[in-house]
């Protein structure tokens, strides 16, 4: 998307040198991180950001907001997820501190699951990457398990994500399993102490979200709409609906076909839903027509949060690929989450989301 004030050529024109600034540096064997000139900024240390409302994150895991007694001195793990139909029930998804459903080509949705907290013995079905990752995974600066990807995707992930890419064909066999009880491609899962062993990077991640003290303090319970459902049209049988559930005050997740299910552990469930809305980015030139890449650095965009039976609209921005977003009200105010599992739905401006 353009920035405030520049124009959709200009947009363009940035975006076209942006990417070819990044193949310029692949080859050059340098790295680029720095956003460009009035672009947004928003800083995060280990244990902020601390905003007007927010808790401090002193004693709380990074990417939920929860009290932890741990201190956590480890690197975040992404793993990248099937979410076809032949992929589920996922394993080991309920764990996961923060989770963004990624639209990658056509109506399929792919999943980037972020461990810190819990760690579970397994998680998968594992797939490749997809650049979106770099934007949506680079501000954790730690670990991404997947099933690689096109030789341009690896290289611009590994110039400008500041990520380790600890991808089955760059580690020991047996670091990731194979369960030939599931069938080709979605039969590889990611072991996330194994990748921990390996892994050079040590920090923890700086957190992702500002939070509340509870869920009748966030944004959306003070400011924000009732709401009882979301459906997010990708398209097909990736279109997928949450609904809130009283009884257990979060939010569960359904795709077209059933209920989305995780391994010996029931219905996918969330504390918070985010539907980020961002323009579809055209400048990778290497990408097939059919890949869906959205614009999620140098960009801003729409999104709605839901927390407790409510929904409220803000703003996402963000600068260079590993700085972090700035989640905002409408108005520009700091968003605060409740603390708890976070779920981003990724979706195109043009793809329709029905609030009910």
């Amino acid at each position: 998307m353009q920035r405030v004030g520049e124009s959709p050529v200009a947009g363009g024109l940035r975006r076209a040198a942006l990417s070819g600034m990044v193949l310029a540096l692949a080859a050059a064997g340098c790295t680029s991180d720095s956003r460009t000139d009035g672009g947004p900024s928003f800083t995060s240390t280990a244990s902020g950001p601390v905003v007007d409302g927010g808790v401090s994150m002193e004693g709380r895991a990074p990417l939920t907001g929860v009290p932890s007694k741990n201190a956590l001195a480890r690197p975040a793990i992404t793993v990248k997820i099937s979410n076809t139909r032949d992929a589920h029930p996922h394993r080991g998804l309920g764990e996961a501190d923060l989770v963004f459903v990624e639209p990658i080509a056509g109506a399929t949705t792919r999943l980037a699951a972020i461990y810190h907290s819990r760690l579970p013995d397994q998680v998968g079905p594992v797939r490749s990457l997809r650049p979106m990752d770099a934007a949506l995974i680079g501000p954790t600066k730690g670990i991404i398990a997947n099933t690689m990807a096109d030789k341009w995707v690896l290289e611009y992930m590994d110039r400008s994500s500041g990520l380790e890419n600890l991808g089955t064909l760059r580690v020991p066999s047996r670091t990731y399993r194979i369960d030939n009880r599931r069938r080709a491609p979605n039969h590889v899962f990611a072991q996330p102490t194994k990748l921990l062993a390996l892994s050079e990077h040590t920090a923890p991640p700086a957190p992702y979200f500002a939070y509340a003290a509870d869920a009748a303090r966030s944004t959306a319970q003070l400011e924000g709409k009732k709401a009882a459902a979301v459906t997010v049209g990708y398209g097909g049988t990736s279109t997928t609906t949450w609904r809130y559930d009283a009884r257990t005050r979060r939010w569960l997740r359904s795709e077209q076909w059933s209920p989305h299910r995780i391994e010996n552990a029931g219905q996918v469930a969330a504390d918070n839903v985010m539907v980020m809305k961002a323009e579809r980015d055209t400048s990778f030139t290497q990408a097939r027509g059919s890949m869906t890449i959205l614009d999620l650095f140098d960009a801003s965009g729409d999104l709605q949060l839901f927390t407790g039976n409510k929904v409220i609209a803000g703003r996402w921005t963000k600068g260079a690929i590993s700085e972090p977003f700035k989640f905002t009200t409408t108005d520009g105010k700091p968003l605060l989450l409740t603390p708890g599992t976070t779920w981003v739905e990724c979706a195109s401006t043009q793809m329709p989301v029905k609030v009910s």
